[in-house]
């Protein structure tokens, strides 16, 4: 075991943490990656149709 701090209960502590975190990315990892992309992808259709709202905007003024 690495040692990261001065007392041995906080190295165990930090160890269970680091286990816990990476049980989670590896169960709930893809989820995450996949509501990511999704986000991504409204994020792109919403700036697309306020580019257009603002299109219309300038030629109406």
């Amino acid at each position: 075991m690495k040692k990261y701090y001065e007392e041995a209960k906080y190295n165990a502590a930090f160890d269970r943490c680091v286990d816990v975190m990476s049980q989670m990315l590896q169960k709930y990892g893809h989820q995450v990656l996949d509501k990511l992309e999704q986000d991504a992808l409204q994020g792109v259709e919403h700036s697309e149709e306020s580019n257009q709202a603002q299109l219309l905007t300038d030629k109406a003024a």
